[in-house]
């Protein structure tokens, strides 16, 4: 069911409603219940319906595209309601009238928005046929971003996960290992890393160690050292080696 056939059928549902209470009105009634307003209401339309339907049938069996008075009246007879007093009924003199209804204001259509110019259609498309839409509809946004190739920003960026790297593995280790605090009331505030002590840390300072080669330098050290036991691997330490003469 469309919106403008909802739209007339409870037009006509209050028409009939408004005759039912007017009905009521007359035969001394102040006041009803809503239920039984609906039942009644609804007991006079599938009447009407009846009737209407019936005289339809009589009129296209006798040829017909508009039912008549004749037809009506035998649609009413089908239906098993007498016909004696029904014109003195019409005629009657305290009858309430009922104004008629009043027409819905028409709900305009909002305009589309425009935004662009709309092109013209070619020769060969036919006058028929809806028009281009805007040249906004044509209008696209890429759902990805082109990749950051500038040696400046790559480096900041790289800078950026290696400090966050650096600052998640020290909480790491300082949550799974002993720490030292500067504040002996609050140890939880503050907490440093413990250094673990060495037998020699001079050691340290003169074999430095490149982050990116460590891996190797142990892999290395491991093979090396089983063979050359006692000779540093740091050439500031290792023995004096002459060269040979030449005669």
């Amino acid at each position: 069911m469309t919106s403008s056939s909802a739209s007339a059928s409870e037009v006509y549902r209050k028409v009939i409603r408004n005759a039912v209470c007017a009905t009521a009105l007359e035969q001394g009634f102040s006041s009803c219940d809503a239920l039984a307003l609906e039942t009644l209401t609804e007991v006079l339309q599938a009447t009407l319906i009846e009737i209407c339907h019936s005289a339809k049938a009589y009129a296209e069996l006798g040829g017909r595209t508009e039912a008549s008075g004749a037809d009506v009246c035998l649609a009413i007879v089908d239906s098993g309601i007498r016909m004696e007093g029904l014109k003195e009924f019409i005629r009657r003199p305290r009858k309430v009238t009922l104004s008629a209804p009043m027409a819905q204001p028409r709900v305009s259509t909002p305009r589309t928005l425009q935004t662009g110019e709309r092109k013209n259609l070619p020769n060969y498309i036919p006058d028929h046929f809806p028009p281009f839409p805007d040249s906004h509809a044509y209008v696209h946004t890429s759902t990805h971003r082109q990749p950051v190739t500038e040696y400046v920003a790559i480096r900041e960026k790289l800078a950026s996960q290696k400090r966050d790297i650096e600052r998640a593995l020290t909480r790491f280790v300082a949550k799974t290992s002993g720490t030292h605090t500067l504040f002996p009331d609050n140890p939880q505030l503050y907490p440093l890393i413990a250094c673990k002590p060495h037998p020699q840390p001079w050691m340290i300072a003169l074999c430095p160690k490149d982050q990116i080669f460590e891996d190797e330098d142990d892999d290395e050290k491991e093979e090396i050292l089983p063979e050359r036991e006692g000779v540093p691997d740091n050439p500031y330490l290792r023995p004096v080696k002459m060269p040979r003469r030449r005669y």
